[in-house]
């Protein structure tokens, strides 16, 4: 990696889209070694606390993978194959979406529901921070899109651990992988973001009061409205089964 240039506006963000745009278009391959952190700060003239935050987002969006002893690797972009008659004549892109929306209308309703169940009264506040921190943020002048799209991350899978199931962690830290396009820049507002705190706040109360009915229902509006938000919008949640129902 011969020189990164970053350019005007928040270092860590420009530097984690350069190295973003460098991975999808080839320029760097999984089982690839990024520089170290002292290197890459120095090649992109910023600081290791940028650098290293860039890193996180990358690791966060399942894109590299940071181990004591094998360095930061970059890993290989692999989706699941569905049966493509769900799905239609849609381009690539979109038709990754969907899928992406459809595994978390999947997955993170019923996650909810259970932790409402199971949540323990001193484990709520590790999933009331990450709520706080991003309305902290909503209220700055200039909040960091990068760390509100953090802070999504972190507060959905909060949620998972409070389900007491180390399965179900697991399983959204690999799905975390295919939903990173459903977080990427290019599909953020500020409007989606203060939309989904809010939806946040309310999934939050709900588990706070073990209300797994409702924390599974606010769970359920948040993705759909996630999925209306990146412009899929005839996505339906319930379209499926009534396909495969009807008499």
């Amino acid at each position: 990696m011969s020189s990164i240039s970053v350019a005007s506006g928040p270092l860590s963000e420009q530097l984690s889209e350069k190295l973003i745009r460098m991975i999808t278009n080839g320029e760097l391959s999984a089982g690839d070694k990024l520089p170290n952190e002292r290197e890459l700060a120095e090649t992109a003239g910023i600081s290791r606390t940028s650098v290293r935050e860039a890193l996180r987002e990358l690791e966060l969006r399942g894109l590299i993978s940071r181990k004591p002893g094998r360095g930061t690797i970059v890993e290989a972009q692999t989706r699941p194959e569905l049966h493509a008659g769900m799905l239609g004549s849609m381009e690539s892109s979109q038709r990754m979406l969907r899928e992406v929306m459809d595994l978390r209308a999947v997955i993170e309703p019923p996650m909810a529901e259970r932790a409402a169940l199971r949540a323990r009264a001193t484990e709520l506040g590790a999933l009331l921070h990450p709520l706080e921190l991003a309305e902290a943020e909503l209220r700055r002048v200039e909040p960091s899109m990068q760390l509100l799209v953090r802070l999504d991350v972190e507060f959905h899978a909060g949620v998972a651990k409070l389900t007491q199931n180390p399965m179900l962690v697991r399983l959204l830290d690999v799905a975390n992988e295919w939903m990173a396009p459903s977080r990427e820049t290019a599909h953020q507002t500020m409007t989606r973001i203060e939309k989904s705190v809010a939806a946040h706040r309310k999934i939050y109360e709900a588990i706070r009061g073990h209300q797994a009915d409702d924390a599974r229902e606010a769970m359920s509006g948040h993705i759909h409205e996630v999925a209306n938000a990146i412009g899929i919008d005839t996505w339906d949640p319930d379209s499926l089964s009534r396909k495969h129902n009807k008499p």
